[in-house]
C-alpha cells in the first residue's frame, strides 16, 4: 500500500494478461500446510482455531491500516 503507484505500474495493463496462475499458486502454498493439517482427525479442530485465528487476525490488520493509509491521503 505504502508504495502503490510504483506497483500499480508494473502491473499488466489488461486482466487478460496476468499471471493467474502463478498468483494462485503462491497464495496455495501460503495456505496449504495449514489447511492440511486441519483434515487430521482430533487435532485438527485446534489446529483450524490457531490457523483461521491468525488468519483472520492478519487479514484485519491489514485492512485497517489500509483504511488508514486512505484517510491520511
Amino acid at each position: 500500500m505504502e508504495d502503490w503507484d510504483h506497483r500499480a505500474g508494473a502491473l499488466p495493463e489488461k486482466e487478460e494478461s496476468f499471471d493467474w496462475r502463478a498468483f494462485q499458486q503462491e497464495y496455495r502454498d501460503y495456505l496449504d500446510i495449514a489447511k492440511m493439517a486441519q483434515l487430521m482427525p482430533v487435532i485438527g479442530a485446534a489446529v483450524g482455531i490457531v490457523v483461521n485465528y491468525r488468519l483472520v487476525t492478519r487479514l484485519g490488520e491489514t485492512a485497517m491500516n489500509a483504511y488508514r493509509m486512505r484517510l491520511l491521503r
